[in-house]
């Protein structure tokens, strides 16, 4: 088994920014916004990665083209040595169903009228038919893995800790 889980090598994203009617007349170079540019990282089985820097340094960026919510402008991504840089349709659903950003303001990430057992369990819901009561059960199996207790099931974000948001 390949130990390497994520491998981004010289992943690059740049924004085009709007042209004004005036530079398309008189052809000036499009400009674009260099949100990132030529990030390596590996990321081995059982590793986590903190990502740290100042505010638009494009952390987010980089989350969101290892999790193909971007495309890269250029660079190769692979996820256990398979590259999912430039999967699309099908594959690209398949992949999305694998990889979760975790966003870093859980207050504002969470709906604030949904119960714990209905946020966690919107990936299971996603992934097929399932009942209330089967998310519910498999939500409550899953919850004390991250440090939650099982009776946690019916509150609301409000109601928890800031990390067990």
């Amino acid at each position: 088994m390949n130990p390497v889980l994520v491998e981004a090598v010289d992943v690059t994203k740049h924004f085009a920014l709007t042209q004004s009617l005036t530079d398309s007349l008189t052809r000036q170079e499009k400009r674009v916004i260099h949100a990132v540019d030529g990030v390596s990282l590996t990321i081995d089985r059982g590793e986590s990665l903190g990502l740290i820097g100042e505010s638009g340094s494009g952390k987010t960026t980089l989350g969101w083209l290892i999790c193909r919510l971007h495309e890269p402008t250029a660079g190769t991504i692979r996820f256990e040595g398979r590259d999912v840089s430039h999967l699309a349709g099908n594959e690209l659903r398949a992949w999305r169903r694998e990889v979760q950003v975790v966003f870093q303001d859980p207050v504002g990430s969470l709906d604030p009228r949904m119960r714990v057992w209905q946020i966690v369990g919107e990936p299971i819901l996603a992934q097929g038919r399932v009942t209330r009561s089967e998310i519910r059960a498999r939500v409550a199996e899953i919850l004390p893995n991250v440090g939650l207790p099982s009776g946690s099931l019916d509150l609301y974000p409000h109601e928890l800790s800031g990390g067990g948001r």
